[in-house]
């Protein structure tokens, strides 16, 4: 795995594309903390939800974080084996950010009634800064970060575990009532839309990959 780096930072372009990449995620992320504590003052929609009318309200904020964050470490780990893949996934998820600051810009909604807010620890003391954010709805970001997961990874094992994690994390937020139904229904759309914009781009970088191998060896 680390020989897999070694070959990679030694090609300027890859390095060039990786650095520029992490700088711009680190922007959007950035951007998104201050977008979230915009959206938090401004006044939102309520929707009629058929789904949660039948479901009643349960803090189950624990199991949504163990299940998100034991999936995520395993994603990463996965993507980080090879360089090119890596950078492939901290493009689209950059591109999945930015998706979600355009539909929380342009569909307000309140958070849903008898609502129970999430308790994300690493959330808390990293993007939302400890505000209670409970505008960020539409579309699901946990949600839509495991349905990326799934859709990004090759590994079939791996793959349908990331597409159980997404939908028991899906479920999860409906009975805690963070979202609506159609914040979660919306969330793997949008993830696959991110996920094929920069699949569309980044074919090459695999061959770049198996080029700089056979070059150095």
């Amino acid at each position: 795995m680390f020989y897999n780096w070694k070959i990679a930072l030694a090609n300027k372009h890859f390095r060039g594309r990786f650095i520029a990449s992490l700088i711009v995620l680190l922007l959007i992320l950035t951007g998104f903390a201050s977008f979230l504590a915009y959206i938090e003052n401004r006044q939102g929609h309520t929707f009629y939800d058929p789904i949660l009318n039948f479901l009643k309200p349960r803090d189950v904020s624990y199991f949504i974080f163990f299940i998100t964050y034991s999936a995520a470490v395993a994603g990463i780990v996965y993507a980080f084996h090879s360089p090119y893949k890596f950078l492939h996934f901290i493009q689209m998820y950059g591109s999945l950010t930015l998706l979600r600051i355009a539909t929380l810009f342009f569909v307000p909604l309140e958070p849903p009634l008898e609502h129970i807010p999430l308790h994300d620890e690493f959330l808390n003391n990293s993007i939302y800064a400890g505000s209670e954010n409970l505008k960020d709805l539409f579309f699901s970001g946990h949600a839509a970060t495991l349905f990326l997961f799934y859709f990004f990874t090759e590994h079939k094992f791996l793959k349908y575990t990331f597409l159980v994690a997404a939908i028991t994390v899906s479920i999860g937020v409906l009975v805690q009532h963070v979202h609506y139904s159609y914040d979660v229904i919306a969330a793997p759309i949008f993830a696959y839309f991110a996920y094929r914009l920069i699949t569309k781009f980044s074919k090459h970088y695999y061959k770049e990959e198996e080029a700089a191998t056979s070059e150095i060896l």
